[in-house]
């Protein structure tokens, strides 16, 4: 198994994070179980667009960095 740089971010807001906001970048395989935990996702990020503290969206073809 080869394993791939992946984005954690907000799919639930809480205090000045709103959704979509990366909140950690990890290295998994994306097939080992592991799970991110209520209010969070994973996107594979193998190209590194979503640094921590950019907004990830589905249909966004960039991130935005914030602060």
């Amino acid at each position: 198994m080869s394993v791939v740089i992946y984005a954690v971010y907000r799919t639930t807001a809480s205090g000045n994070e709103p959704v979509g906001y990366v909140t950690n970048n990890i290295m998994w395989d994306g097939v080992s179980n592991w799970a991110p935990g209520a209010g969070f996702a994973v996107v594979a990020d193998p190209d590194r667009l979503y640094p921590i503290g950019s907004i990830y969206a589905p249909a966004a073809t960039s991130a935005t960095k914030t602060g």
